[in-house]
């Protein structure tokens, strides 16, 4: 009777394993498929993308307990050690592209996704019965391949080159940034608003005190085409990185 009723607890863990597996996978194609890392400036309006970031580093936290009972309780328990290790590198992907991609729908996604595995790891740790290591190494590669993706996604960052020609729509106006002359230095640039140019330096803003790269347009008083301060501070606003949009007196102009 005990084998009997060992063979079938296993089979249902089993079922749960893959179930909890199914969520996984849904859960990360909806989250990957709806975050935008491409976004210049991640947007982090309102207080639940704060919300899931705190959840996620919980998870963390506790996880580390998990792996800690289960070598004190069960050291042979292998498929709760994959299951943890899953659950670690899960987490991880799911911050890299919480940062990147700020706040959205696809955050409930992740958090489905995340509570699915920590689920199943405390169903493997306090489990006595063995248990099928099948399931939990999926995972675990499912996992390592979201901490890929992740990466690879966001390794760019939200930010962009400013040397280039970027230009308002209807060509109302233009702004052409030259290399930077020495790395931190800047370079010349030319700005052209309807038949009045100006020319000066560019630098970046340091320190930096956004989520996007600022920079200063330098310029003289002699030949101003915008008003006030010679010193104009220009930001990334929108758009992505095939085509990046800055604010410029009212003006946005996209990178071409």
């Amino acid at each position: 009777m005990t084998a009997v009723g060992d063979g079938t607890a296993s089979r249902r863990f089993a079922v749960v394993l893959w179930s909890a597996l199914a969520v996984e996978v849904v859960g990360l194609s909806g989250a990957f498929a709806l975050a935008d890392t491409t976004v210049l400036v991640p947007e982090y309006e309102g207080t639940f993308a704060k919300e899931c970031a705190v959840l996620l580093g919980l998870a963390l936290a506790v996880l580390p307990v998990v792996v800690a009972v289960l070598a004190l309780r069960l050291p042979r328990n292998t498929t709760a050690l994959w299951r943890a290790a899953a659950s670690w590198i899960l987490a991880l992907a799911l911050l890299i592209v919480l940062g990147a991609a700020g706040s959205g729908p696809w955050v409930g996604w992740c958090v489905v996704a995340m509570v699915a595995s920590c689920v199943a790891t405390v169903i493997c740790a306090d489990h006595r019965a063995e248990l099928p290591s099948g399931p939990s190494r999926v995972v675990a590669a499912v996992a390592l391949a979201a901490l890929v993706v992740a990466a690879c996604g966001s390794c760019a960052g939200p930010y962009t080159d400013y040397p280039g020609v970027w230009t308002a729509p209807h060509d109302a106006a233009s702004l052409t940034l030259t290399e930077e002359t020495q790395p931190g230095r800047g370079g010349q640039y030319t700005l052209r608003i309807g038949t009045c140019t100006e020319r000066g330096q560019w630098v970046f803003d340091y320190p930096q005190m956004s989520t996007s790269v600022q920079m200063w347009l330098h310029g003289d008083n002699v030949n101003a085409c915008l008003p006030g301060h010679p010193d104009v501070q220009v930001r990334i606003v929108g758009g992505d990185r095939r085509a990046p949009v800055i604010a410029l007196y009212g003006l946005h102009l996209t990178k071409q």
